[in-house]
Parts: C-alpha cells; structure tokens; sequence
C-alpha cells in the first residue's frame, strides 16, 4: 500500500489512523487493514471514474508482480494478480494468471474455486486475437466434472478437443477423447467406450508407450464394467507392463487400482484386496487424493461382505472397512468431489448394512440417492438405488426393495451396463420371493439370462444364485442343489479353502426340502462358520433358522431351541441398530414370524442359553480354562480322561463361534465362570 500512495512510512501510518479513527477501516493485524463495512468498500469504489478504476486496479497488480519474483507468487498473490489485471483491462497478463490460479485451485481440490478463476481467465483471452489454449477449456472441464455438472464439463471438453484439432496438437487432442470418455462412463457406457477406443486407436498412431498404457487401462475398465472382466484383465496387465518399463509410478499406482476393481468383479476378492493395497501405498506416497479416495473406497467393498454372496472373502471386519470409509468419505468432502462423495456414500451402506449395520447403512445409501439426484449421475444413482434395495432386503421390507430396485433397473438400461442389470435384476428377483411373487421373481431372471447360461463374472454369478433360490421356493430342490454345488465348484480362488456361507445355506436347505437333513445340517453348520467369519449378521440369523428346521425335523429339539434361540438374539441385535421406529418394529415383526413361538424354558436350558449354548459340564472346563489350567490338569480335576477335555473344548469352539483357548479363557472371565465354578468345586 504504501508503495501504491508512493508515501514513506510515518505519512501512511497518519493516514491509516485517520481512517480507523473515522471508523472506516479496522486493523487486522500488523500492517494489515480491511474496510469496516464491505458497503463502504463499496461506496468508496464506486466514487472513482471507470478510468480512475482501471488505472488504480493496474497500478496494485504491477506492484504486487513487482514485490514477487514470478517464481515465488504465492497462491493468493495469483488470485490478487488475477483479479486486478482482469480489472485494469490488461488482458494477457489476466488470462496468464487465472489459469495459474485455476489450475493451482485445481491441485488444491477447490473446483469452485477454479471455476471462477479458468472462467476470468477465459474472458480476458476473448479480448485477445487467436484461439484460447485448449489447456484452459479442459481445466475448467475437469472443474465442472468434479462438482457433477455434466453439460458444462461436455461443453469444455469438447471445445478443448475441436482446439487441439485446429492446431494439430496430438497429445491434447488424445487427452481430450479421454476426457470426454470419463464424462460418458457416468452416464452411458456405450458413449464412454466409443470415446475410449478413439483415444486407443490415436495412443498406437503415436507410438507413445505411456498414452497407450493409460487407454489400454480406461478400455480394460470399460470392458469389466460392460460384463467382459477376462478382456478387462488383459488390458490392464498389458498397460502395467508398460508402465513398468516407464517406471511411472502414477501409472502404476491406477493399474494396480484398476486391476483391484477387474478382480473384484471377476471374483477374485483376495487377489483384489492385494491390487488395491498396492494402489493405496503409490497414491499415498504420491499424494494423489482423488485416486486415493476411490481406491480406499473400492476396498471397504471387496474386503468385507457386501457382494461376496458367491465368492470368497479376505473377511476384514467392520473396523478395517469402516477406517477405509471415513477416510475417503474425508478427502472427498475436502475436495469438494460431489462425484466421489456418491460414490463412497453408496458402498458405505451396503458394507455397513452388510455387517449388520442397517441403520447406518440405510442413512448412507439414502445420503448417495440425495446427492445423485442433486448432480444427475446416472451410475451412482443406479448404485445408490440398488444398496437401498440391498439394505430393505436385508430390513424384510420386500416392497420398498422391489421399488427401490425396479427404479435402479430402469436407470441401469439407460445407461447400457450389463454388470448394473444383472447384479440388479438378482436382487430384485431375491424381493419377489420375499413378497412371496414366484412368478415375478422367474420373469426378472428370464429377461435377463437363461438358469442354463455359461457364468463369465460375479454378477452372473448372483444372477445363477437367485435362479437357485427362485427353484427352492419353487419345490425344486434338485436345481437349487444342483446350481449351489455348480457355484461352489466354480468360486473363483477356490484354492483358498473357506466356506461361502449364502451358498452353503442354499446348498442346506435343498438338502433340507430333500429330506438329506443330515447332510443338511452339515452344510448349514458350514455356513455359519463362514457367516461368523465374516461378521455377516443379516445372514447368521437365517442359518440359525434354517439349522433349527432342520434339527428339528429329526426331533432334536435340544438343538432346535438352541438354534431359534440364537435366531432371536441375531434379530434382536440387528434391531437395535434401526433408527427408523417403524422400520425398526417391521423388521421385528417379519423376522420374528418366520420362527416358531418361543416355548418356556427349563433352568437346564436357560442355563445354556445364557452361556453360548454350553452345557454345564463345558461351562465347568470352559472355568478351569478360565483359571489356566492345562487339558490334563483339566482332565484330573474332572476325573475323565485328557482325550474327553479336548472333545468338549473342540464343541465350546464350535458354540462360541471361537478358534483359541485364549479366546474361550477372556469369555468365560467376562462370563463370571471362573468365580462361579471354582466357589463350587
């Protein structure tokens, strides 16, 4: 200022008390003011001529390009350089600093921001003779894409191409059929990948390793998402070992999180975890928040439950998922991406939903249905549509699922995904049969794929899971049991012995409806294994159902019991995480009415019950446990014989859902065993 005034020191601080003094200005800090009232600052403005105006707008600029080296700018210099210029009229000088500006917005997740700069920017370059660099057109477009407006970012994108087609600038022109097929993904897959194959065609024109990479990978991942997930692979594999011999770390880092996502669909969950950690740690090291945010998110999917109804699982529990979701739901809000906001919201209500979780899950997957409509993206409204039907499956709300999910379908046609079509028609399929609508459930899986059709990937596969339970409710045993043995067999990764607990309980309950309640038994016990190891809630109740029925049905109502006892305490807890009063009381009501009428109890039974099942002689070892003491001091205290502990330990394992002694001696501690039975003995 004082170089402004062209006035020493002493002279503009008299000044500067004058106005304080007067009330118009106020003193922020050392050698800092601002006006007291931005109407002031307002009227003082307008006093000045429009010359006067320009002159003084100048005169700010070139001091303040005069104080800094055009090095060391700092970022609100080039907002102030910016501004000013623009202000004074002189036009290359405000062009070159708001695109500085806007794009240093853009490194800085401020889209907003970088908006309102790259658009002054453009304005000052209209007053110039040529054509605007392309450069700025594509940083204001991947602005609009961020905040979700799609027409503004088409427009930019565009312009940006027909530019560096003018001017015959290759690289830009590569980069903007890119763009513009990004834009389309989110929209209409089959505009995406004639965009993408366009920009594959020109990257082998070039002969430029690196472009080539980077669309062999956007074409793999059009290919996973339009349902051909082994082509997709391909694609991926053969750009990372271009990007390995660049030694591009970017490149790698979006490799390994596009492989992580083509794994996932193909159904190798494991291997795609593994991709995605890789991913996490390069994009952590680079900095890279928007790669980071859905490589976290897309993690929190395939470590957990959610959709691993016929696959394998890594079974991380809740905690691990839900760090993975805070952080990217964090850096998205930071970056002010409504687009990944979506995104996370609508795969942090079915992986909390999946954990049993419902109300949580619910709010996400309601809180991605508001910002899709809000920026009017079709596949993250489909997304969002389809965890909503999840989680009112998952509630027993079968007609809010079937409408939920309906609407997703339509949106999923709109926008020429396979994947979205089938994994959605499964689900609504699985809400027919919940409405007790058979033949609605084999009218949705007929329009979509034959029960006979050859599985190429994950949604296939769901797809061939809800035909097997379309033929159980149908009185079909043999189909059902026929296809979930042909989905077991086929699981990828089947080398990792696990149990996959949806199957298993379709695989049980054939057994069940074929009168085989032995081997019925046998393969529900295998599903809840599986359901425990997974932390899969929603599903363990209906296994301690269905092992009910089938425990009963050979008149072993001791185990019936124990088995509907576990079913209401599932449902109980589940319950307890619905906000929702009425949705809550609903769910209650269904689930409750599927089990038979709790009968009085004995002490005997009531004893177990409150201890996990165990029978009093367990609870006995479970305290000595409990004390530290070994199988064969066990053994003397009891009078039995070592190979007798072991059998009852194995069993206390199998009740408590455990797989230590450790874990058997902190439970019966918490229990309260180990007072209550050493008092005895």
């Amino acid at each position: 200022m004082q170089q402004v005034m062209h006035a020493d020191a002493s002279h503009m601080h008299a000044l500067m008390k004058e106005l304080v003094a007067a009330q118009f200005v106020v003193e922020e800090a050392a050698d800092q003011y601002s006006f007291r009232h931005a109407l002031t600052r307002q009227a003082v403005y307008s006093e000045l001529l429009a010359v006067e105006r320009r002159a003084w707008h100048r005169t700010i600029a070139e001091t303040i390009e005069q104080r800094s080296s055009l090095s060391s700018v700092l970022d609100a210099q080039l907002v102030d350089l910016a501004y000013h210029f623009y202000e004074a009229g002189v036009w290359s000088k405000a062009a070159e600093y708001g695109q500085r500006a806007g794009e240093r917005a853009l490194i800085l997740y401020a889209p907003r921001a970088a908006i309102e700069h790259l658009t002054r920017a453009l304005g000052a370059l209209s007053h110039l003779d040529g054509t605007p660099p392309a450069t700025v057109l594509r940083a204001r477009g991947q602005a609009y894409e961020t905040i979700g407006e799609f027409e503004q970012a088409r427009a930019d994108y565009e312009h940006a191409l027909s530019i560096a087609q003018q001017t015959q600038d290759s690289i830009m022109e590569w980069q903007s059929l890119l763009d513009i097929g990004f834009l389309w993904a989110g929209r209409d897959y089959a505009q995406a990948g004639h965009w993408f194959r366009r920009s594959l065609d020109l990257a082998q024109a070039l002969a430029d390793p690196k472009l080539h990479a980077r669309s062999l990978n956007r074409v793999g991942n059009w290919l996973v998402n339009t349902g051909r997930a082994a082509e997709g692979l391909h694609a991926h594999q053969e750009a990372l070992a271009l990007f390995e011999a660049l030694h591009d770390t970017q490149g790698m880092a979006e490799t390994f999180d596009l492989l992580g996502m083509a794994n996932g669909i193909y159904g190798e969950r494991v291997n795609a975890v593994e991709h995605f950690e890789r991913a996490i740690a390069l994009l952590r090291a680079l900095s890279d928040h928007q790669g980071l945010t859905s490589s976290l998110i897309t993690r929190a999917t395939y470590a957990g439950p959610f959709l691993a109804e016929t696959t394998n699982s890594p079974c991380a529990d809740l905690e691990h998922c839900s760090r993975d979701i805070v952080e990217a739901l964090s850096l998205a809000r930071q970056a002010d991406s409504l687009v990944s906001q979506a995104y996370a919201e609508w795969i942090a209500g079915g992986v909390f939903a999946s954990f049993g979780e419902l109300g949580r899950g619910l709010a996400h997957a309601q809180e991605s249905l508001r910002i899709t409509t809000e920026i009017k993206h079709a596949q993250w409204m489909t997304g969002a549509y389809f965890t909503l039907g999840h989680v009112y499956l998952l509630l027993l709300e079968a007609n809010l699922a079937v409408q939920a999910l309906e609407t997703g379908l339509v949106l999923a046609s709109d926008i020429g995904s396979p994947l979205w079509i089938d994994n959605i028609t499964a689900y609504l399929a699985r809400a027919h049969l919940l409405q007790g609508t058979v033949s609605q459930a084999e009218a949705a899986l007929q329009a979509v794929m034959a029960r006979s059709q050859r599985l190429a990937n994950v949604p296939e596969r769901r797809m061939s899971w809800a035909w097997g339970e379309l033929a159980l409710a149908g009185d079909e045993p043999e189909m059902a049991l026929s296809i979930a043995d042909r989905l077991l067999a086929s699981a990828p990764g089947a080398t990792r012995a696990q149990p996959i607990p949806w199957l298993l309980k379709l695989k049980g309950e054939a057994l069940g409806a074929l009168s085989r309640q032995e081997e019925a038994i046998q393969s529900l016990e295998e599903a809840r294994q599986g359901a425990l190891a997974r932390q899969e809630q929603p599903l363990l109740w209906q296994i301690h159902r269905a092992l009910g029925r089938q425990h009963r049905h050979l008149k072993q109502e001791d185990m019936a019991q124990r088995n509907f006892s576990s079913a209401r305490q599932g449902i109980a807890s589940l319950a307890s995480t619905i906000d929702d009063s009425y949705l809550r009381e609903q769910f209650l009501q269904a689930a409750l009415t599927t089990l038979p009428r709790e009968k009085p109890v004995s002490v005997n039974r009531a004893a177990k019950e409150a201890f996990g099942g165990l029978t009093e002689r367990e609870r006995e070892v479970a305290a000595l446990i409990g004390q530290g003491k070994a199988s064969r001091e066990i053994a003397e205290i009891l009078v039995v014989n070592t190979r007798t502990i072991e059998k009852h330990i194995e069993n206390m394992l199998s009740k408590l859902g455990f797989t230590s002694r450790a874990q058997i001696a902190v439970w019966a501690s918490e229990k309260g065993l180990g007072q209550k039975e050493q008092s005895q003995l």
